[in-house]
């Protein structure tokens, strides 16, 4: 384990909430009422826990599209093209067609059951499902990782069994750090990701998703 990491996890740091743009989210989710009412009741910062908390709650009332975008907006943060990106996954309609396209029903079952399978037969293989039989049109393992993060940290933000996030900032940064080469759109590459956090976690007592929101710290700044 890089030592920066063994001491960042060692300190125990806990995720600052940043500032999202509203607006632009409402923008996006324009004709989805019960999204437009989670984006009113969300805080005007976002963390880790907050978003767990909606996340959860919203998919367990059924409303998988309002879950979905509390997920996205803080899997995006600051970077002003998520709201797009997010219409065109769940439109299935790239570019500005998108903002008149409808919301397709598939993308929300598709949603729904990479997070049933991730519950139930653990994170690798809710990875297979929505990167081979239920894959989302312009959603890739970066994103759809964090999707299933915040549906499986049931327990809290350090749930054992949570599946840990795989981006292009934490695969850079532990090929950076000369720990491995990961493809972040690949089930291999997310099971071996999930070894060296499983690894990291025993050696210094910490579930694989906190050593996950170690390096995601490191590599982000958030």
């Amino acid at each position: 384990m890089p030592p920066q990491l063994s001491a960042h996890l060692a300190s125990d740091v806990q995720q600052r909430g940043f500032s999202w743009r509203r607006k632009a989210w409402e923008t996006a989710l324009h004709d989805d009422q019960p999204s437009l009412d989670l984006l009113h009741r969300l805080g005007d910062k976002m963390d880790r826990e907050s978003t767990r908390v909606v996340v959860l709650e919203e998919l367990s009332s059924g409303r998988v599209v309002p879950a979905f975008a509390a997920a996205m907006v803080w899997g995006y943060g600051t970077v002003s093209y998520g709201p797009e990106r997010v219409r065109w996954v769940l439109t299935g309609v790239r570019g500005k067609a998108s903002a008149s396209a409808a919301i397709e029903p598939e993308v929300r079952e598709k949603l729904a059951t990479g997070a049933a399978v991730a519950r139930q037969q653990g994170p690798v293989e809710g990875f297979r499902r929505m990167n081979n039989d239920g894959k989302v049109a312009y959603l890739g393992g970066a994103f759809f990782t964090k999707w299933l993060y915040f549906t499986t940290a049931i327990a809290g933000i350090a749930d054992p069994n949570a599946a840990p996030i795989l981006d292009a900032q934490v695969a850079t940064w532990l090929r950076a750090n000369g720990v491995a080469t990961l493809n972040v759109n690949k089930t291999p590459g997310y099971q071996q990701y999930l070894g060296i956090l499983r690894d990291w976690g025993q050696q210094v007592d910490r579930a694989p998703a906190q050593v996950e929101a170690g390096i995601f710290h490191l590599a982000t700044g958030r």
